[in-house]
């Protein structure tokens, strides 16, 4: 009878928590403490932690006028230790918004952009004895910028991503073992989408778009709710429980291949004010008018509140999404979560309307 009690009853299931700490800071560049950057190259081969490339405004914010500037700058610091120690490197070409992800081989780096607009470029960057070596994949088959990457054993997956004039719904794979066949076109996404998260798991053959959003025509954005499912033993999509809301721009990882966690990402709210606001500005004669709207404009992206700092949990088993507490820091957009065991960090990034942060987020898994 006891025995029949305890099959009746299921085990408690723990889901992850998670212990955050600052891990460092991005070292100083020509004697000026660094700004950080949106957008950057980020991956972990061994033990080594690689960040590189990105963007920044340098001198002075968007709506005063400041250009935004691309880089090449890379560091490269062992994850091993209390603090980091960074060794500075250059990329080949100065690239941000490139979609990005870690193997066994190295760190791939697909697309992005720089100042002449999406790139179709995909580097491969391997880390040996921490120097990172650059060599050249095949080109994807169309220039994309703020794409995701993720990667199964060999093979290299991207989706979605913007070209310089849509959003794209393409979903591409590269065999790193056979690169000769070039990138192989998969059934497309149900919905174009940049700005999303891809994670997979490999042991089930199976991958995870979650979020993103669309820019229209109108110059307004659609924000994605949407998780969706592909699997790669009958090559098809299928959608998922929605996220508790539309969610862009952030990042996530896989835990114990059962759990998609997402930490932080925009909510869109500030984002759509300003959007609408560029909007009526581009359609306004009165120079009044416009000037009026324009500070209006100014205003809400200089008092951009930051990102969500929640952290989702969706259970993969189960179909359910949950919060999962708050991160007590200011959680960056526009930049990638790289996992190594039961640790997570997130490199640089956004943290609010054109400004960055020089620091590096580490999360452990307990």
């Amino acid at each position: 009878m006891m025995m029949q009690l305890i099959a009746c009853h299921p085990r408690h299931e723990s889901k992850p928590a998670f212990q955050w700490k600052q891990f460092g800071v991005l070292p100083s560049s020509g004697g000026l403490a660094s700004l950080g950057y949106a957008g950057p190259v980020t991956g972990i081969q061994g033990n080594m932690l690689f960040i590189g490339g990105g963007a920044n405004f340098p001198n002075g914010m968007p709506w005063e006028g400041g250009k935004k500037q691309y880089y090449s700058e890379a560091y490269v610091t062992s994850i091993n230790g209390t603090s980091p120690f960074f060794s500075a490197y250059s990329l080949p070409y100065k690239v941000a918004y490139s979609a990005n992800c870690s193997t066994s081989e190295g760190i791939i780096c697909a697309g992005g952009e720089a100042d002449n607009g999406p790139s179709n470029l995909v580097l491969h960057i391997r880390l040996e004895k921490g120097v990172p070596v650059f060599s050249f994949l095949p080109s994807l088959p169309l220039a994309l910028t703020n794409a995701a990457a993720t990667a199964i054993g060999n093979n290299i997956y991207v989706a979605g991503g913007e070209t310089r004039t849509a959003v794209s719904s393409r979903f591409f794979k590269l065999d790193l073992k056979d690169t000769l066949k070039g990138w192989q076109s998969l059934p497309d996404i149900p919905k174009p989408v940049s700005h999303a998260v891809l994670v997979s798991i490999g042991k089930e053959g199976k991958i995870f778009l979650a979020g993103g959003r669309k820019k229209t025509q109108t110059g307004i954005s659609e924000l994605y709710n949407h998780l969706f499912e592909y699997d790669i033993a009958t090559n098809h999509w299928t959608a998922k429980q929605n996220l508790p809301y539309a969610l862009s721009a952030g990042t996530g990882t896989i835990i114990e291949n059962r759990y998609i966690a997402l930490f932080g990402g925009d909510r869109g709210t500030t984002f759509h004010k300003a959007e609408l606001l560029i909007s009526a500005i581009n359609k306004e004669h009165d120079t009044v008018r416009k000037q009026a709207l324009i500070r209006q404009k100014n205003q809400v992206q200089i008092t951009h509140p930051g990102f969500s700092n929640e952290l989702l949990l969706y259970d993969i088993n189960n179909d359910l999404w949950a919060t999962s507490g708050r991160i007590p820091f200011n959680v960056p957009v526009t930049t990638t979560a790289v996992k190594d065991g039961s640790r997570i960090w997130i490199p640089s990034g956004e943290i609010k309307a054109g400004v960055r942060s020089p620091a590096i987020l580490e999360a452990t898994i307990r």
